[in-house]
């Protein structure tokens, strides 16, 4: 039995109070058929919620629960890097990536889609990257050169004829 009956949000709307069922089907809602490869719980309240602030303990603990409920579709795979979260644990691989939808709404490729974030990239110049970073319009990598990284991170337009012509490498 849950200690919280009602769960208080901080939204752009302002504060809002959700029972436990309330707050599970608009996480549901949220992961259904998601795009990307994968999500954690912070991702879901910063880009699903469009939460302000921190999610407390106690919503952050019932996003964890609902993604592990929904094993036939999302899979626990541990700690993960994330470049605006830091390490964040538990992480979830989404099952239906292969099918998920790959254009937005106006029909253009997403970037998710183009890109495995986390992944290394070989440029048309020969450069090696890595890619932790991925939003929308901003693709950014550090360059790797004899099994190290070299230099500052560098943003690289994923939209360029350089980006177009990058190919994913085993690093």
């Amino acid at each position: 039995m849950d200690l919280v009956k009602k769960y208080t949000l901080r939204l752009p709307e302002g504060v809002v109070t959700m029972e436990k069922e309330e707050l599970v089907a608009k996480i549901k809602a949220i992961l259904k058929d998601h795009p990307s490869e994968h999500m954690n719980a912070y991702r879901v309240w910063y880009e699903g919620f469009e939460g302000c602030g921190m999610p407390d303990a106690y919503v952050y603990d019932v996003i964890v629960e609902t993604f592990r409920e929904l094993k036939d579709d999302w899979k626990d795979i541990g700690p993960r890097r994330w470049e605006k979260y830091g390490v964040v644990n538990p992480s979830f691989e989404n099952l239906h990536y292969a099918e998920a939808r790959k254009t937005d709404e106006h029909g253009n490729d997403m970037l998710l889609h183009r890109f495995h974030l986390g992944a290394h990239y070989q440029g048309p110049d020969g450069r090696v990257f890595w890619i932790p970073v991925m939003e929308e319009f901003n693709m950014r990598g550090f360059e790797r050169k004899d099994g190290k990284y070299v230099g500052t991170m560098v943003e690289i337009d994923p939209f360029s004829d350089y980006a177009k012509a990058m190919v994913e490498v085993k690093a």
